[in-house]
């Protein structure tokens, strides 16, 4: 039985689910000319389609002349020079050959620095292509060389009817309860969402949600939990250690699905409602957004 993430994993260009028409344009342009005419760095959480986008422009660019590396272990300066050397000789029959290393953020500062001159030295004839889940740990360096690409979050009604789109061709019973489970321990991780479906089907049965599957809710319920026990320098360093600044949305929807875990006080849960909204709002406009949810934070625990 084939897996839901392979068997509905993007192929053509028109599979992908854009969040950004820019990006849209630009990928379909890529597409159209028959090759990428820069480096490019695509960044955002895990599970948003990062690496199936690269799978699509190998597909539709009919790349053959290439590598692919994922750093989680390819890490070390001996990994580098294989791919400064394969980057060095040009291409045989084709205008461009392709360097695609993922998760990028796992290589070494030694690592990523090695690589700045060559990204100029044989732009000329050699792409590189790098994803990442966390860009601050991406060198200035790389950064620059690069054209940026955000994957943001689907919103979370494309990513409920996506789910569901799947459920339904599949023919995979579900109590309605249990689906928006489902949806919200999950969301927006589209590949962990489908791969518990997988996991928690019997005989065409979707079974009862388990919270302890989802290994990414902890450290949210770590910094939950501790809003009224830590000041505000221990909750800074507790932040800067386990979330990143694409995060903060999903740390506030976590906080909006478990008010229980904030406080037991039920009288207060219009109050903190009203204060997520805000600073949810907020969100969407600021340069800091762990200054942002600090402010959230402070309101919550004088309101």
């Amino acid at each position: 039985m084939t897996l839901l993430t392979e068997k509905y994993r993007p192929k053509k260009i028109d599979d992908l689910v854009f969040i950004d028409d820019e990006y849209e344009c630009k990928f379909k342009e890529w597409v159209k000319n028959g090759e990428i005419n820069t480096h490019i760095l695509l960044y955002g959480l895990p599970g948003l389609g990062k690496s199936s986008a690269i799978s699509v422009l190998i597909n539709e660019l009919n790349i053959t002349d290439c590598i692919r590396y994922n750093m989680s272990d390819k890490t070390s300066i001996d990994d580098m020079r294989k791919v400064i050397d394969f980057a060095s000789v040009s291409p045989m029959i084709d205008k461009y050959k392709y360097i695609i290393l993922e998760e990028f953020e796992r290589a070494s500062p030694q690592a990523q620095d090695s690589l700045k001159f060559v990204l100029d030295q044989y732009s000329e004839w050699c792409r590189f292509i790098f994803t990442t889940n966390n860009i601050s740990k991406i060198s200035s360096a790389i950064q620059s060389r690069c054209q940026a690409f955000h994957f943001k979050t689907l919103k979370y009604n494309a990513f409920l009817t996506r789910v569901g789109t799947i459920l339904i061709k599949e023919n995979i019973k579900f109590k309605p309860e249990d689906f928006i489970e489902y949806i919200n321990g999950y969301y927006p991780d589209l590949r962990a969402c489908l791969n518990a479906i997988d996991k928690r089907t019997i005989d065409g049965n979707l079974q009862s949600f388990k919270s302890q599957d989802v290994n990414s809710g902890d450290k949210y319920e770590l910094i939950v939990s501790n809003i009224f026990k830590l000041n505000l320098l221990e909750m800074k360093e507790l932040l800067s250690k386990n979330i990143s600044n694409d995060e903060y949305i999903l740390l506030y929807q976590y906080m909006w699905n478990h008010l229980d875990k904030i406080t037991s006080d039920k009288n207060k849960y219009d109050s903190i409602l009203r204060i997520l909204s805000k600073y949810v709002y907020q969100h969407e406009f600021v340069a800091l957004p762990d200054l942002n949810f600090a402010g959230c934070i402070v309101e919550i625990k004088h309101c």
